[in-house]
């Protein structure tokens, strides 16, 4: 009778060890097929993104050459910049002096001429280097046929004040133009945000509300 028991006992204790010995089976198979998953989607993942990489290699080759272009452009807009400035304010410049021909123009009375225009020397030794230049001063000479006429010539000019700094009468003397009594006159004016010199330098940038100086000389 114990024989017995001691064979059912072991009989109950291997049908219990090759059900853990099943279970372990399946747990390592699934373990091993997760595993085997998992690897083929890394390496789809790598294949992947090893192409994208390849693909990027080949578009930076074929775009070098317009990188390169690129960059030479930007080097030669670094290098052009200061002419680029230079012929940009000398054109405002001119323009300006344009419109204050044209404002000197208006304010003329009917019976008053003018006979000179001209702008007052500034050494470009002294002020070159001393910060923003000096505003162009411009004398205007003429004739009219009474100082009344002085007078109201100043008056308009005065009222340009967006172009003209500051007018200033420099003299009046009595004259003749052959035998017709007439008014000499000479008034000096400032032209506004134009320098009053220019030594063929590109602008610099300066700590003033324009921004930027640049040295400019005019004739007129």
């Amino acid at each position: 009778m114990p024989n017995i028991n001691l064979i059912a006992q072991k009989r109950e204790e291997k049908a219990r060890l090759e059900r853990t010995i099943r279970r372990l089976f399946f747990l390592m198979s699934g373990l091993f097929i997760a595993a085997i998953i998992l690897f083929t989607m890394l390496s789809a993942q790598w294949f992947r993104i090893k192409a994208d990489v390849n693909e990027m290699n080949e578009e930076l080759v074929k775009l070098q050459p317009k990188v390169d272009k690129i960059k030479f452009i930007e080097a030669r807009t670094r290098e052009l910049k200061p002419k680029i400035q230079l012929y940009s304010s000398a054109r405002e410049h001119t323009l300006k002096w344009y419109n204050y021909l044209q404002i000197v123009a208006h304010c003329l009375p009917q019976q008053a001429w003018l006979t000179r225009v001209s702008t007052q020397q500034v050494a470009t030794s002294a002020t070159a280097d001393s910060g923003p230049p000096p505003s162009a001063k411009v004398s205007i000479s003429g004739v009219t046929m009474n100082q009344q006429q002085v007078g109201e010539t100043m008056l308009r000019l005065n009222s340009y004040g967006a172009a003209i700094e500051s007018v200033e009468l420099s003299y009046t003397r009595p004259g003749t133009q052959g035998a017709t009594p007439v008014i000499e006159f000479e008034v000096a004016t400032g032209l506004k945000d134009v320098p009053a010199y220019f030594d063929g330098r590109p602008p610099r940038p300066v700590n003033t509300a324009q921004g930027e100086t640049n040295e400019t000389q005019k004739k007129t």
